[in-house]
């Protein structure tokens, strides 16, 4: 655990007028606010009277009276609901007086004449046994239906307030009864309506006088069911499905003949403005769903005319006034939708006005988040959430760049940021996106959303309401509403690790920031994993030298925000040089190397840059006005603490991402998970490659990951990547091969990993580390597949155990792996029948010579071990001896001394046996060791030692063909030693070294110099006089 230096907490920089800038306009992007809805808003006309009329409006609380004169609309008082199917018409002659029925205050059996000014309602009481069926002239029609052994029964009822005796309806034919359905909707004015009755089971209709409630029975020929009937001033009409034109008559002589205009077959009348018609037909040009298009057709002549491009759905209710004008809703499109008010103009000409222009049904912003380069706007629309988002670059300057064309939708059940406010705080950072709260059922649960394509976690959580805190690549911090409990969350196992009290708390990928209760001022960091159900022991300790315990806490790799309260103390540690130092108060955002506020009084964005390690004064970033919330971050305004810019939205709903003028770090490694170990041959999945995912602390442009062979500080492959820049980081994988194909060598590798970033072109380094490759290409002397040189020791009762290769240059693991006889020879031969694996070559006490094959380990027993016969009379030679590879064809060879001092070259065939030897030297019987070493000078070809009887040692570079150069004398005194192993780079320097033991069982490391000699020795072991034979 680390402890750092205490902050002195003073006053924050001072600001210098020099230094209050706002953002260069030069330097943002503005991104246009949502896009309107696609349908537009909807207005429901009810009644029209003469001088507005009344409406319901989508957005808009209870009912509405637009004025025509002015266009002022006004809502009717007390007017909050109708009962459903209520009648709402214009009483007529003259006024804005409307019937309601049922009445609103008195339910059925009444009906309320209500002035729309003032909402003042007078309730009348319908005769007994009576239902309302509308009104014409000032009037009420209410009608009693027939029964068994009554007529039907019309009135007309005067709305006056001292109101006149009812009148009776007559004048209807022998054997006519008053339908449910008597008054006509859109056949009614000041001067009288059409009124359907029923003779001898057909549908009739007439004119109904209103001064003295005379019905005028019309031509049978208008007769039928489902008819839509228009009157105007000079003209009864009537149409119905199957016509071919529409039929009418005149008013004022209904006794005349039947005219009919022709209409095409799609077309269905809406209204009768005098001499012209109004109809619908679908629209077949446009493309759009908005609705049938309004067409005016002359009766007497003349072409027809596109009223109207549109036209919301029309019932056979269209509204129209006791003046004969009618109210339709439609337009071209969502931009001039409106209410408009058709009249005849003064020569019987078709007029239309606009009375109540419908503006587009328009999208809020609820909430800004700002991550890797990516904006993620929370729009929403007539209580519809979705979370737009827009790439506007990791660059250092902003760009607009592509949006994901379907936007991710959000519950609407989405927890809000405040009570009583309509807004939505997100937070990215997770793998499976942007997280936020809902709640269903009482129930709250922690959501993501990535996109509209991607599936999203669902975790419930113990308590209700509430907010995110943070979020990191695995982990979310939650704060409960109720109870006020804070919980750790891994949304990837859908589980709360830990709940605790709520804390000042933040992540940096798996490291958890909290404030210690009780104790003012100290910040711990603890690394977070998915089942740390308790706190974990501190990997870090802060302590900011404040008075006060932090309320909130925000961090970065090299940053850490801390914050006691609005309007307390707050500050900034600096982790990598350990110091800290104060910085204005009020809700803040960290970014890189800066810290952003907003300064409601002011109505300001400020950003204090500290990246040199040190605050400069506050500057004014950019313009933005105090709202409603006391805290607008992540609503009004963000900061991409990753990606390095600024978001903020303006009064018209554009968000500006402007650069943050600060430089940007250098990419970091936040989290990696890095596998161990690669291995080339084999063909299970696990090792088959080697995988690295290194999430970054900043999007990059570019990145190379170089493997390097760490002995020798060789490149032996290059991965190579574009821009990455999302929460997935840079994944790599290799084979464990060379870039043309080549088996790597076993052992330790390491890989580099630079990046671009920033636009700019100069790689620099972010991250690396140790991987092996294993059951590669066999160094010299190593048994198993890691590429540690291994030692098979036989005592001298046969007992043989095995010591693995340490890093470090020494053995360790010793195990007892076999029983040799003691009569026998064993020489290390490496991979002789090219399945990978070190084999061991055994001579017996009577020649014969067997190869043991090796199965990757330090093992070699006869038991277990196949093995194979090579021949027979090898007691002929006195040394056997490998150096490995000495004709480059990369099989290893033999090596054999006869009783006559000659060297005989037996080169391996690869399949497990030797082709016919060749004799490679003579005069080689003065020497008592010969020993296989390997390349000692990098040449790539097998060298040999041998020391003569005076104890001298030399060394013979191998040439490449199987034999070797002139002998050099490299050491003396090496008749010290007992035992000498060629034993490969037991120290992982790129050198192969030696091995010797002393009479008093010492064991030596001498150290290759690459260059054919030897470092001095160096113990690395005692008590190895108990073994016979070093192998």
């Amino acid at each position: 655990m680390g402890t750092t230096v205490p902050l002195a907490v003073g006053a924050p920089p001072a600001r210098a007028a020099q230094e209050a800038t706002t953002a260069d306009s030069s330097q943002e992007v503005v991104i246009p606010p949502p896009a309107d809805r696609a349908t537009p808003r909807a207005d429901t006309p009810l009644a029209v009277g003469t001088t507005g009329f009344l409406h319901q409006q989508e957005g808009r609380d209870g009912y509405t009276w637009t004025d025509f004169a002015s266009g002022t609309s006004t809502r009717v008082p007390g007017l909050q609901t109708l009962p459903a199917n209520a009648f709402v018409r214009p009483v007529g002659v003259g006024g804005d007086l409307l019937a309601v029925s049922p009445s609103p205050a008195r339910g059925t059996g009444w009906y309320s004449l209500l002035d729309p000014h003032t909402g003042e309602r007078r309730e009348a009481q319908l005769p007994t046994g009576y239902t309302f069926r509308g009104t014409v002239a000032g009037k009420v029609l209410a009608l009693e239906s027939a029964t068994s052994t009554t007529s039907s029964a019309g009135v007309l009822l005067d709305t006056g307030t001292d109101p006149a005796q009812p009148l009776d309806i007559t004048g209807l034919p022998a054997g006519g009864q008053l339908s449910s359905l008597s008054l006509q909707q859109g056949a009614t004015d000041d001067h009288g309506a059409v009124i359907s009755f029923r003779q001898g089971g057909a549908y009739r209709y007439g004119l109904l006088d209103p001064t003295t409630a005379v019905i005028t029975p019309l031509p049978e020929a208008m007769s039928g069911e489902g008819l839509r009937i228009l009157l105007s001033a000079d003209r009864v009409a009537w149409w119905g499905h199957g016509y071919t034109g529409l039929r009418w008559l005149p008013r004022g002589d209904v006794s005349s003949t039947t005219q009919e205009s022709p209409l095409p077959g799609d077309e269905v009348p809406v209204a009768l403005l005098g001499g012209t018609l109004l109809t619908s037909a679908p629209d077949t040009t446009s493309g759009t769903t908005l609705g049938r298009r309004l067409t005016a057709r002359p009766l007497d002549g003349g072409e027809p005319s596109t009223a109207l491009d549109h036209i919301a759905v029309v019932s056979d209710a269209v509204p129209q006034a006791a003046d004969g004008s009618a109210l339709l809703v439609g337009g071209s499109g969502t931009g001039d939708w409106a209410v408009h008010r058709f009249t005849e103009g003064p020569a019987g000409e078709p007029a239309h006005e606009v009375v109540q222009p419908l503006a587009p049904v328009s999208a809020k912003v609820l909430g800004l988040n700002l991550y890797r380069g990516t904006l993620g706007r929370v729009d929403g629309i007539e209580g519809k959430l979705s979370i737009h988002q827009q790439d506007v670059g990791t660059g250092p300057v902003p760009v607009a760049g592509a949006a994901k064309p379907l936007p991710a939708g959000l519950p609407s059940a989405t927890v809000r940021c405040a009570t009583g406010e309509d807004c939505v705080r997100l937070v990215d950072g997770n793998w499976y996106g942007l997280s936020f709260l809902s709640g269903t059922g009482g129930h709250t649960y922690l959501e993501t959303r990535v996109d509209a394509y991607t599936s999203h976690a669902l975790v419930p959580l113990p308590g209700s309401g509430g907010e995110v805190r943070d979020a990191s690549s695995s982990y979310v911090v939650v704060d409960g509403g109720s109870p006020r409990t804070q919980y750790l969350v891994d949304p990837g196992y859908s589980k709360v690790i830990r709940s605790r009290p709520v804390q000042a708390a933040a992540l940096w990928y798996s490291t958890l920031w909290s404030a210690t209760p009780g104790s003012p001022g100290t910040l711990t960091a603890e690394r977070l994993t998915s089942d740390a159900a308790t706190p974990g022991k501190p990997v870090r300790t802060v302590r900011t030298g404040a008075a006060c315990v932090p309320t909130e806490l925000q961090a970065t790799g090299r940053w850490l925000y801390w914050s006691c309260g609005a309007d307390l103390q707050a500050g900034v540690y600096d982790l990598t040089n350990n110091r800290g130092f104060a910085v204005p108060s009020g809700p803040a955002m960290l970014g890189d190397g800066y810290v952003v506020r907003h300064d409601r009084a002011a109505g300001e964005l400020k950003l204090t840059d500290f990246h040199s390690g040190s605050p400069l004064a506050e500057r004014t970033f950019a313009a933005l006005p105090a709202g409603s919330l006391a805290d607008d971050r992540r609503i009004t305004w963000t900061v991409d603490k990753y990606g390095g810019h600024v978001a903020y939205l303006d009064a018209d709903r554009r968000v500006h991402v402007a650069a943050d003028g600060v430089p940007d770090s250098a990419p970091v490694v936040g989290e990696q998970y890095i596998s161990d170990a690669v291995a080339p041959r084999t063909t299970s999945s696990y090792y088959s490659t080697w995988t690295a995912e290194v999430l970054l602390s900043r999007p990059v442009d570019s990145w190379e990951m170089d493997i390097v062979q760490k002995t020798t500080g060789r490149r032996v492959a290059v991965l190579r990547g574009g821009a990455e820049r999302g929460i997935n980081g840079i994944r790599a994988g290799w084979n464990g091969r060379e870039s043309n194909g080549a088996l790597t060598r076993s052992g330790v590798y390491t890989w580099q990993l630079t990046v671009t970033y920033g636009g700019g072109t100069v790689p620099v380094r972010a991250g690396g580390g140790d991987l092996n490759v294993l059951c590669g290409v066999l160094p010299t002397h190593v048994y198993d597949c890691d590429g540690f040189p291994d030692l098979v020791a036989v005592r001298k009762d046969g007992r043989t155990d095995s010591w693995e290769g340490h890093p470090k240059g020494y053995f360790y693991n010793r195990s007892y792996t076999a029983d040799w006889p003691t009569s026998s020879t064993l020489v290390p031969a490496g991979d002789l029948n090219g399945d990978g694996n070190a084999d061991m070559l055994v001579r017996n006490s009577t020649g014969e010579l067997r190869a043991y094959w090796g199965i990757g380990q330090v093992y070699f027993a006869r038991g277990t071990n196949k093995s194979a016969l090579i021949g027979k009379g090898w007691n002929a030679y006195n040394v056997l001896t490998s150096s490995g590879d000495l004709n480059r064809d990369g099989r290893a060879d033999l090596l054999a001394r006869d009783k006559a001092g000659a060297l005989w070259f037996y080169a391996g065939t690869g399949k497990g046996t030797f082709k016919s030897r060749v004799r490679v030297a003579t005069g080689l019987s003065g020497y008592t060791a010969l020993v296989g070493v390997g390349d000692l000078n990098g040449d790539g070809n097998g060298d040999l030692l041998g020391r003569d009887k005076a104890g001298n040692l030399y060394r013979w570079y191998g040439n490449g063909k199987g034999g070797f150069g002139g002998r050099v004398k490299i050491a003396s005194g090496f008749n010290a030693y007992n035992a000498l192993v060629g034993v490969g780079d037991l120290t992982q320097d790129g050198r192969n070294d030696l091995l010797t033991r002393d009479t008093a069982g010492n064991l030596y490391r001498w150290a290759g110099n690459g260059k054919g000699g030897f470092a001095a020795r160096v113990k690395i072991g005692t008590g190895w006089g108990s073994y016979k034979a070093l192998y």
